[in-house]
């Protein structure tokens, strides 16, 4: 795994899907990984440019681990993770539902120079209830391994995004939006701390807490 590669496994990933909208990669367990920040998307009228290293990150770790995936790869003028419907999260909902997903893990992207790593969004407590050991744990190990995590802040996962939409349709499902800083994933001078969150990511969806 290299710099290159990683980033052009996802340029190859849209290019392969690019008129789709919405794009389901499957796999084994109940664990379901999101990305609908991959492309750009239109909020309130407004361009805002793809978070490219969550796709990126979601990628790897579907690789890695054979865990089902859910992307967007198609700008529809839409914001999948702002917008109360869109067909990124119909297509979500039907697959956690014929799945029996029990977890969904949100991956996005945050402005370099956030004072962060990474943040945990999880609206204040209550996406994550169902299993507040296995939040404990990521925190713990990305601390263990020297990031700077911050949690519901600066984003918290509010109403319509796509974890705290997720809750609301289903309650037993735990959710959590991950928030990475871009100057790690996007920056190839950091190619080696983006490796370890790699890592740490790994070792996190591998742990015993996941029932």
């Amino acid at each position: 795994m290299n710099y290159l590669e990683l980033h052009k496994e996802r340029i190859n990933f849209l290019e392969r899907n690019k008129e789709k909208d919405t794009f389901i990669v499957g796999g084994k367990g109940n664990i379901l990984l999101s990305a609908p920040h991959g492309v750009g998307q239109v909020r309130l009228g407004k361009y805002k440019v793809a978070e490219i290293g969550s796709l990126t990150t979601a990628l790897y770790l579907q690789r890695q681990l054979s865990l089902p995936l859910i992307a967007k790869t198609k700008n529809n003028f839409d914001d999948a993770n702002f917008d109360e419907n869109s067909i990124y999260k119909r297509e979500l909902f039907d697959f956690v539902k014929k799945n029996d997903i029990k977890y969904v893990v949100d991956f996005h992207g945050l402005r370099g120079d956030r004072p962060c790593d990474v943040n945990l969004g999880t609206h204040f407590g209550q996406n994550i209830q169902t299993n507040v050991p296995l939040f404990d744990e990521l925190v713990k190990i990305l601390e263990k391994d020297g990031f700077v995590v911050t949690v519901d802040q600066p984003f918290m996962a509010n109403k319509n995004s796509v974890s705290s939409s997720v809750k609301e349709k289903f309650e037993d499902v735990w959710s959590l939006q991950i928030e990475i800083n871009c100057s790690i994933t996007n920056n190839r001078k950091n190619f080696k701390k983006y490796s370890k969150l790699l890592q740490a990511l790994c070792e996190w969806l591998r742990c015993e807490k996941f029932k």
